[in-house]
């Protein structure tokens, strides 16, 4: 497996927005690297480890979804 770390962009299901913090920690602990936590809207950003096949394996208990965090760039 190539070591291929992704930014990415975790939404917290709403009801699991007052464990936000538990969830960035267990992300942590399955290697990625937690930038921001924005408690207020639900969102987790940061960088994945590279060894996971695809983000999708990052979804725990009380993420809605994952996705790569693209960089937009105006022309």
């Amino acid at each position: 497996m190539s070591h291929n770390p992704k930014n990415f962009i975790a939404s917290i299901e709403e009801n699991e927005i007052k464990n936000i913090q538990e969830i960035a920690q267990k992300l942590s602990h399955k290697g990625c690297k937690v930038k921001d936590i924005l408690s207020f809207t639900g969102v987790i950003t940061g960088i994945s480890s590279g060894e996971e096949s695809s983000l999708e394996e990052l979804k725990i208990k009380g993420i809605k979804y994952i996705e790569e965090d693209r960089e937009i760039r105006a022309i």
